[in-house]
């Protein structure tokens, strides 16, 4: 074969190389800019002047973490709106739980702490037994703990965990039968943006891919099934989803929390903490003895 056809070879194979990356380079550029369904503005359905009324004299005990504090700063912009004075409420985290200084929450409406460790929801589900059980339990009307996004993912053996919450749940109702409990779901996140998109293809997977929020679909699934029949239902993840529609991946369903509502893709903003915030009230003022 002459030098002139070896050439030929070379350029005719580097040019179908040469196509065959750019159209890689343009389905992978699809990919991650793609938008995989809608994020819509959401309108939030405020509590009614009465129902704040009725929840700032309920006694209400929130185990939480970091998107419960979202939650939290929720109930002040929701009251702020309404010219409402918010709710007094006191962080029980730490030496109060023992009893050690208990002042400034004996006259708080709405206690609060931050109960267990991030990624281990059964502790969680222990320290919110302990928190119930401690002088931060005395005399409140409502109690409810949450999970955060980061408690149940792909890797979530998730019936251990919803068995788990269904035994906690039964066991302080029954020591507490005075206290109305409230029910949550878990929290969702945001869909992947592109640079979300390139560090999972690299292995850098952040918990937080479609997935993840398909483990916490068949999660609050349960839990709806459980408890929707209640009325006690707080369903976080599906005030987070609102203005979303049903996402799908390898024949699975899942809902996102709205893009709109975040400022990280899990935590909330304050439309976010407001939307989520004014589900809470309104339950607490349906379950609240005050009513």
């Amino acid at each position: 074969m002459s030098v002139r056809k070896v050439s030929g070879s070379v350029k005719l194979l580097a040019g179908v190389w040469a196509g065959v990356l750019v159209v890689a380079v343009a389905l992978a550029g699809a990919w991650l800019l793609r938008s995989p369904g809608m994020n819509e503005q959401v309108a939030i359905a405020e509590p009614s002047e009465s129902e704040l009324q009725v929840v700032g004299q309920t006694k209400v005990l929130f185990g939480h973490n970091s998107v419960g504090m979202n939650i939290l700063d929720g109930v002040s912009k929701v009251y702020a709106d309404a010219s409402m004075p918010a709710p007094a409420m006191a962080d029980v985290s730490g030496p109060e739980i023992s009893g050690a200084s208990m002042t400034d929450a004996e006259g708080a409406t709405m206690r609060h702490a931050y109960i267990g460790v991030n990624e281990d929801p059964l502790s969680k589900f222990a320290a919110f037994t302990e928190l119930v059980d401690s002088p931060a339990g005395k005399d409140i009307d409502i109690a409810l703990m949450k999970l955060c996004y980061v408690d149940i993912t792909a890797s979530t053996d998730v019936q251990a965990v919803f068995d788990a919450y269904v035994s906690t749940m039964d066991e302080v109702e029954a020591a507490h039968p005075d206290v109305r409990f409230l029910y949550t779901t878990v929290p969702l996140t945001a869909d992947r943006n592109w640079k979300s998109k390139v560090k999972a293809a690299l292995g850098r997977d952040d918990e937080m891919g479609p997935a993840d929020n398909i483990a916490r679909e068949r999660y609050n699934a349960m839990i709806r099934e459980k408890y929707g029949a209640t009325g006690r239902l707080v369903d976080i993840a599906a005030a987070e989803a609102d203005g979303t529609g049903e996402r799908s991946q390898d024949g699975s369903t899942y809902y996102v929390l709205n893009k709109n509502l975040t400022f990280d893709r899990g935590h909330l903003n304050e439309a976010g903490s407001e939307a989520v915030a004014a589900e809470l009230l309104k339950m607490v003022a349906t379950h609240s003895p005050v009513a």
